[in-house]
């Protein structure tokens, strides 16, 4: 999938734009000219929210009452529009025409990433961060992912308000739907980080080869035991908690640096690419799997990695079926050679083509 035309009015300082993006677009300019709103507004597209604000009303232009972002996306040879409308009490989101309530279609139709200054918390902040980042590859790569999650999910939900109120019949119960669906989800979730980390590990071994980096999982029980014998043995623990002690919901992507915790070893620097690694290789996984191009929106590339990586990075994109927006201040800080590139200079919510 690519964004062929984007037309964004009314967001932040971006009073009207209008772009035909290439396979890598740079937009470069000066702090506080737009580069990152640009990132944003299709971020708010694809997710209906934004990566830096949860409150709409700060992405809403100053003196108008709603923004808008549209956007003609080709996947395979067919072409689909896609628009969300935006104010401080409504969103309206439709795909060719056609309104749609969910928010999952809407992801559906735009696999993408944002890689910038936050994405450390990958690696930095707990197991809730990373299993969203398991979820939202797996909903991409597995066609029955979102629907068995839902499952789960109630399960666990239901489970838990049983152990709150020492229903102990009410929770047993919910627990044939909850190993069947936590089985599943394990098995998943295994296969899916066998796969990333074939496809991540010779970016860790260019950007990173002596700091030795593996990807691994807990699954969120016990190794030596399946969830139903967990489950049963600790049955008092769970009452006395009021809510379900094992199950994938518990589970945590690992990343490691020999023996240790990657971000015990590495150094700020190594962190960052680290995580971009990861996050590069995320996307190749979903391209090759979902047979469609992810979006990669890059924040301030030079702030995040020196000369020599960024030009790594940028080989690896021109290499693969993803479509990259990239910020940079300066024009001169990337080295892009795709027959495929454009370059948007933009000033005051201004974009111009550079040719």
């Amino acid at each position: 999938m690519s964004i062929r035309r984007l037309a964004v009015h009314h967001f932040r300082n971006i009073q009207q734009a209008e772009l035909e993006p290439g396979e890598i677009n740079v937009i470069f300019g000066r702090n506080a000219a737009g580069k990152t709103s640009l990132l944003e507004a299709i971020h708010l597209l694809g997710r209906a929210r934004s990566f830096r604000s949860t409150r709409i009303e700060q992405l809403i232009q100053y003196e108008q009452e709603k923004v808008w972002v549209r956007a003609e996306v080709v996947n395979q040879g067919v072409t689909t529009s896609a628009a969300i409308e935006r104010s401080s009490g409504h969103t309206r989101v439709r795909i060719d025409g056609r309104d749609v309530r969910s928010l999952s279609e809407l992801a559906q139709h735009f696999p993408l990433q944002v890689i910038n200054s936050e994405s450390q918390r990958l690696l930095l902040d707990g197991p809730k961060v990373r299993r969203s980042f398991l979820n939202w590859t797996m909903f991409h790569v597995e066609h029955d992912y979102y629907q068995l999650w839902h499952r789960y999910d109630r399960a666990v939900r239901q489970r838990n308000a049983a152990l709150k109120a020492r229903d102990l019949r009410l929770s047993k119960a919910w627990e044939p739907e909850l190993i069947e669906t936590a089985t599943q989800l394990d098995d998943h979730r295994r296969a899916l980080i066998d796969a990333l980390s074939r496809t991540v590990a010779p970016l860790f071994e260019r950007w990173l080869p002596e700091e030795d980096l593996a990807l691994g999982y807990r699954r969120g029980w016990p190794q030596d035991k399946d969830l139903a014998e967990s489950i049963d043995e600790n049955r008092p623990r769970e009452l006395e908690a009021g809510y379900c002690l094992y199950g994938p919901h518990r589970s945590d992507l690992t990343i490691r640096a020999g023996k240790v915790e990657a971000q015990h070893r590495l150094s700020r620097g190594q962190q960052k690419l680290a995580v971009v690694a990861i996050l590069i290789a995320q996307a190749m996984l979903i391209a090759e799997r979902s047979k469609r191009r992810p979006i990669l929106l890059i924040d301030d590339l030079p702030a995040e990695l020196d000369e020599e990586r960024r030009r790594t990075v940028i080989d690896i994109l021109e290499s693969q079926p993803v479509q990259s927006f990239i910020t940079c201040v300066e024009q001169q800080a990337l080295t892009v050679s795709s027959a495929n590139a454009k370059w948007f200079h933009v000033e005051h919510g201004s974009y111009r083509e550079v040719l």
